[in-house]
């Protein structure tokens, strides 16, 4: 089916105390290079899929939902806090309290909780919630660690009073100096503007808005500012962390280039960049097989247990890159492979590949609306980051106009001769130094 997209006007009605937004526009917040308007072959079942409701209330909160018409079952609600998370932590690990007491999760930028109603954690509740955090931080993998670790090297100033270098749920220390006034400080910066609530499953959209404003309506509106602005965007550094083991006959590495944000034209480009390096683990069985030709070599020459690419994007900057986990004497040759294959994005890979990692992109993007839940989630996320609900057919659209240009300028900026952030933990005696990696972002052509 052709699917020409096309510029649609916001059809709006007032309802009560509120906006109701039946369509959106889909030229609002552009987050990528790609086109708004583009023709592509699109399966019905995209094409076709049910636009969302969009509500403002009075004081900011935005409610959103995408209920199945005439379906019976669960309702699902998913309430989505900004400001709220280890980046404006000023002890280190409140945010992450306050999501877990509430039965949600912390993110570096925002609090998502599977209900509504945002309230205060004190006394006993708290004790225990301290000593339950303090032991999932003490139980957390080498690899979450060293994305912590890579964050706190990355971004070691402050912009604004905030920092991504805050580490995501705190340290043993930190997490046991919290008090009540620590979380109900986070409590009380919380403002309706803050607030996105997405229904799905089975429902009503009027019910969900009379529920969100009991629940929130009492907040205020906060400052109202335009979604991807900031203040002040936090200052990449070129650094690394080291922590040496030397009994350890495994290491764990991290290695970040300064991404983009969610507005940033370079975002969908890098996310294309991210499923062309792929993943790998000896635990999938695939071997050698895998699609992407970095972790091909990689298993051929066995070396490493586990590689991925990430792609994270905040609101002000982002991270790019790698994390592995390879024996301690495979690292050298670990590097030697994975930075040319990071750098080549910059002078541009066959035709053949572009094309199937632009397929591969397209499908992770469909599975990440797999259940009811995850279609909430991608929904809130959406609001917050780019500033509206984007149909998936504008998604499918968007990547298939991305270019081999759109990727070369991407890496080019990103990664062709760049200062990059490591962290790594483990035995790291065969792990080049920086100097040695900061010298292959680039290659010397004559």
């Amino acid at each position: 089916m052709m699917l020409q997209l096309a510029s649609r006007r916001i059809a709006a009605r007032s309802v009560g105390r509120a906006t109701v937004c039946s369509k959106q526009h889909p030229n609002a917040a552009m987050s990528t290079v790609a086109a708004a308007t583009v023709t592509s072959d699109v399966p019905s079942y995209v094409t076709e899929a049910p636009a969302a409701m969009v509500t403002k209330l009075d004081n900011g909160v935005t409610v959103a939902s995408l209920f199945s018409e005439g379906a019976t079952g669960s309702t699902y609600t998913t309430t989505r806090v900004s400001g709220v998370g280890s980046r404006y932590d000023k002890v280190g690990g409140e945010a992450a309290i306050l999501a877990s007491g509430l039965g949600g999760a912390v993110g570096r930028e925002h609090m998502s909780l599977p209900c509504l109603g945002l309230g205060g954690i004190s006394g006993e509740r708290l004790d225990g919630l301290k000593v339950a955090l303090a032991a999932k931080v003490g139980a957390s993998s080498y690899e979450s660690q060293m994305m912590d670790q890579v964050h706190s090297t990355a971004f070691q100033s402050d912009p604004a009073g905030n920092s991504l270098g805050n580490m995501l749920e705190g340290t043993a220390e930190s997490i046991a100096s919290i008090t009540a006034g620590d979380v109900a400080g986070v409590l009380a910066g919380v403002a309706g503007s803050d607030v996105v609530v997405v229904g799905t499953g089975s429902g009503s959209h009027d019910k969900l808005v009379e529920d969100a404003g009991a629940a929130y309506g009492k907040l205020g509106g906060g400052s109202g500012k335009e979604v991807g602005s900031v203040a002040e965007k936090s200052a990449f550094i070129g650094s690394d962390v080291r922590i040496r083991y030397d009994s350890h006959n495994q290491a764990t590495v991290a290695i970040a280039f300064e991404g983009a944000s969610w507005t940033d034209p370079k975002a969908m480009p890098l996310a294309l960049m991210q499923t062309i390096l792929g993943s790998f683990s000896v635990s999938d069985g695939l071997g050698k097989n895998v699609s992407s030709t970095m972790c091909q070599e990689v298993a051929e020459h066995k070396l490493a247990s586990s590689i991925s690419a990430f792609n994270l994007n905040y609101s002000d900057t982002g991270l790019f890159g790698i994390l592995a986990t390879a024996p301690d004497n495979a690292l050298d040759d670990l590097l030697w492979y994975t930075m040319p294959n990071m750098v080549r994005m910059a002078h541009g890979i066959s035709e053949e590949e572009f094309t199937k990692a632009k397929v591969t992109l397209k499908t992770q993007i469909l599975m990440a609306y797999d259940g009811d839940i995850a279609v909430g989630e991608q929904m809130a996320q959406q609001i917050q980051t780019i500033g509206r609900v984007m149909p998936l057919a504008e998604m499918f659209a968007r990547v298939d106009a991305l270019t081999q240009d759109d990727m070369k300028a991407a890496a080019s900026e990103v990664i062709n001769d760049q200062d990059h952030a490591l962290a790594a933990i483990g035995g790291i005696h065969e792990l080049p130094d920086y100097n040695w990696i900061r010298r292959h972002s680039y290659l010397l052509r004559y």
